[in-house]
């Protein structure tokens, strides 16, 4: 075994203890858990045997198993970066609509003569109800 196997299992055997811990205290979800850890497994796979990413990759018509890898983690990246642009543009609507709907309110307060204050946990109070 090469040095960079002893390096790459040590890294990913981290990789899938943390996963595992994440997942078993929810942190993470079970199938999001699954996934990674799924990823952990097959990269120490093909790192403890490159011969088996080239026999996928003659089998996917791909020459040989290192273009099979870069394909696989360009598709991974491309699918990360649109789902966190997803997920980024759903934050800022309901961030969009919670603003909107304080706005509203702080508004129809201040014309009923009501003052609103901000609490110490950053709730805002008017007209006897507190928003959190």
């Amino acid at each position: 075994m090469t040095s960079f196997q002893w390096i790459a299992f040590a890294v990913l055997g981290i990789s899938f203890a943390v996963t595992l811990t994440l997942t078993v205290r929810r942190t993470l979800a079970p199938r999001v858990g699954l996934a990674w850890g799924l990823l952990w497994v097959a990269a120490a796979v093909a790192i403890a045997r490159p011969e088996l990413t080239g026999e996928v990759a003659r089998l996917l018509g791909i020459g040989r198993g290192t273009d099979l890898v870069l394909y696989f983690a360009i598709l991974g990246m491309v699918f990360g970066f649109f789902a966190v642009y997803v997920r980024l543009r759903r934050i800022e609507r309901d961030l969009t609509l919670i603003v909107r709907e304080l706005a509203i309110r702080s508004a129809s307060h201040v014309d009923a003569g009501a003052a609103i204050d901000v609490d110490d946990r950053g709730g805002v109070s008017g007209g006897g109800e507190t928003l959190h």
